[in-house]
């Protein structure tokens, strides 16, 4: 088994020892039934309930003395007092108290205990040998809970990072409250009395847990997150609050209350300097800032709070017994935070969980004073105590947290129009060097980086360094961007950075492809333009050029002037009928070839039913015109033979000669048969040439889409 392993195992094996051994002291104590709380107005014990061996005892009823077993005590005021460590002042008075705890607890082991109320009545029980475990109220639960998730959050921080002096430091606070926690419900939930010395150890232990938790927070903050002592003040902390321990279980000193809260106050005041201290010197130094934040968060909100509600009240007299074992649950938000701190486990998205923290804490602040005040002050039961703290923590601080959060999470508002312009702007500069410092000038904008230099393309934005660096996507043509420290080094890169450098990478890859696009189609245009020029103007020209007929030069120059306007504008109009189309054409190539002793053979019944496109019908008169051109210049012919067919939405026209012929492999292509390859593939079609008429002259078939 690996040493981790064995370490955890171990670890769960010590809370499962501790945790049931105060659950198994607990239930082996004998059990009356009954409920009692001392009421100052009516000089003795009220019984708050009473069930099992007391289920016989009205409840109300005020005891004011018990005996058995030849002994009997009146009871006092502090009998039954939980918060054993706060409420006595000189020694003497706690040993007194833990001697009448001793003689309750042998009253209880008697076959009889009488409880004698205010009218002088008896009511005598029978004590069951044991105490259900369902009767273990929520303070007993509470403190192993507590307990056993401090103890192994603690061994598992240290398991990870055993070298660290901090986790050795979270290792003997776990223990600490291990300690703790468990121990001290164990007299809490007491009925009646404990054994004097079993009493005396178990809040000893309580004690000695508490003050080994202060001494461990206290040192670790020596070396977390930054090295602040050499490391023998830290073992010289945990020996003193030892030696202290020692003093005042020896009686050295005369007020137990000054003894057992004076150090721990002594230790949470020294964690405010040291975290002072810390704050300052990370102030450029994003991670341990993060990560000292969490401890901010965890252990001096917390602490303040058990303080203000529990320990500084103790200091007046005030018996808190009542609420401590609520209180204690906010000593698991430290684990999780230094858990969090120092396995530096998402720490850049300390900004949302600090508010989250912040607001369950108050909230359970307030769940704790609002039981306090139920339980204590009013007198309630604590099953409706803490149902009408949960209640008015659910009506008033619930929403009252999403409205703070909402405010206090509000950024400074961005300027995204600035933002968008910028995007922008490198799409449409030319220059690529430029490109790259405006996308540079973009970044530093929203993320206001101290340092931006180039990186190693990579296709997503993701964090490095636990938060400290935002590396940027490389996008076609502008490389990726390693961003360190954030905000001018205040702060950490968040997933909420992630989420802004892609949406910028998105919104500058749609500029770009948008403005390539753009030029890819003016490079489009100018080729349809070209090629119209080619096939339209120049054949109609030629036309008029050798025509002797002068009416039919004007027309030919007038049909010049109208191609020019179609090409310029190409509208893009209703669908043309190919019957007008191919009756235009039929006509100009017959005049064409007419005029040149050449002829054409083309039926016309041949055309077919179907519909053109207006710019396909366009650029099929034009592709004529060129193959004329072709057949006038080249051919050498004396005949020229067009076919059309129709079929699947395609048509089909072939145009072939019985002239000279051409290798088309071995032709250059220029702006006559490229021409028309391309004028067909821009409409989806194409153009082939095969030898033409009896195996002599050239053939072209042309294929283009009917409309649908």
């Amino acid at each position: 088994m690996a040493a981790p392993l064995r370490l955890l195992v171990l670890a769960v094996v010590a809370v499962a020892a501790v945790i049931g051994g105060a659950i198994g002291f607990s239930v082996s104590q004998p059990w009356l039934g009954l409920d009692l709380s001392w009421d100052a107005g009516a000089g003795g014990m009220v019984v708050r309930s009473a069930t099992g061996p007391a289920s016989d005892v009205p409840v109300g009823v005020v005891m004011t003395r018990v005996r058995a077993g030849g002994d009997k005590l009146t009871f006092e005021r502090l009998d039954l007092t939980g918060q054993v460590d706060g409420v006595f002042g000189p020694f003497a008075d706690f040993q007194r108290f833990m001697a009448r705890q001793g003689r309750f607890a042998s009253m209880q082991r008697q076959p009889e205990i009488t409880f004698t109320d205010t009218s002088g009545r008896d009511w005598t029980l029978r004590p069951a040998p044991s105490r259900p475990i369902a009767t273990l109220g929520a303070d007993f639960w509470i403190g192993a809970v507590v307990g056993a998730v401090s103890g192994l959050v603690a061994a598992a921080i240290f398991v990870f990072r055993p070298r660290e002096a901090a986790a050795r430091y979270v290792l003997l606070s776990g223990f600490g409250m291990l300690i703790c926690a468990p121990m001290g419900p164990i007299y809490t939930s007491r009925e009646l009395g404990l054994p004097e010395l079993p009493f005396y150890l178990i809040n000893g232990l309580n004690f000695l847990g508490g003050s080994l938790f202060a001494a461990a927070l206290f040192s670790l903050l020596l070396y977390y997150p930054r090295q602040l002592a050499p490391r023998w003040v830290g073992v010289a902390v945990v020996g003193a609050v030892l030696a202290w321990y020692a003093a005042q279980a020896l009686g050295w000193f005369p007020d137990l209350t000054f003894a057992r809260r004076f150090h721990v106050m002594c230790a949470l005041a020294g964690t405010f300097v040291l975290a002072a201290i810390h704050w300052r010197l990370t102030r450029r130094d994003p991670i341990a800032r993060a990560a000292l934040s969490w401890f901010l968060l965890s252990w001096v909100v917390v602490a303040t709070a058990f303080c203000l509600t529990i320990l500084a009240p103790q200091m007046f007299g005030v018996d808190t017994s009542a609420a401590e074992p609520y209180g204690f649950l906010l000593f698991i938000l430290i684990y999780a935070g230094l858990a969090v701190g120092i396995m530096r486990y998402r720490l850049f998205e300390l900004g949302e969980w600090w508010v989250r923290i912040v607001a369950w804490t108050l909230g359970l602040v307030l769940l704790v004073m609002l039981d306090l005040l139920f339980l204590a002050g009013l007198r309630f039961s604590a099953e409706v105590s803490l149902s009408l703290a949960l209640l008015i923590c659910g009506l008033i601080w619930l929403p009252a947290r999403g409205w703070i959060a909402e405010r206090v999470l509000r950024r400074r508002p961005r300027d995204d129009r600035a933002l968008f312009e910028g995007v922008v702007q490198i799409g449409l500069t030319a220059s690529s060097e430029e490109q790259v410092t405006r996308w540079a000038e973009v970044l530093r904008s929203r993320f206001d980086p101290l340092s931006l230099e180039p990186a190693d393309p990579d296709e997503a934005p993701r964090l490095e360094t636990d938060g400290l660096a935002l590396v940027t996507p490389a996008i076609e043509g502008l490389p990726s961007f390693r961003l360190a420290y954030a905000h001018g080094g205040r702060s950490l890169f968040s997933p909420a950075d992630i989420a802004q450098a892609q949406a910028l990478a998105d919104m500058l890859r749609f500029v770009v492809e948008s403005r390539r696009a753009y030029e890819r189609g003016v490079i489009v245009e100018r080729q349809r333009i070209a090629g119209d020029i080619h096939d339209n103007l120049g054949a109609t020209l030629l036309s008029a050029l050798h025509s002797r007929d002068g009416e039919r030069k004007d027309r030919y120059i007038r049909e010049t002037l109208a191609d020019l306007r179609s090409i310029v504008t190409e509208p893009a109009g209703d669908d043309a009928g190919l019957a007008e189309t191919l009756a235009g054409s039929r006509k100009e190539m017959a005049e064409r070839l007419g005029a040149r002793g050449i002829e054409l053979d083309w039926p016309p019944e041949a055309t077919p039913g179907a519909e053109l496109d207006s710019r396909v019908a366009q650029s099929l008169r034009a592709m004529l015109r060129e193959i004329t051109n072709n057949i006038l210049k080249h051919a050498g012919a004396s005949r020229v033979r067009v076919a059309l067919s129709a079929a699947d939405g395609r048509l089909t026209v072939v145009v072939e000669d019985d002239g000279v012929g051409f290798d088309p492999a071995s032709v250059a292509r220029g702006a006559g048969l490229g021409g028309l390859s391309d004028r067909a593939a821009r409409h989806g079609g194409e153009v082939r040439w095969t030898p033409g008429m009896d195996g002599r002259g050239a053939r072209a078939e042309i294929r283009l889409p009917t409309a649908r």
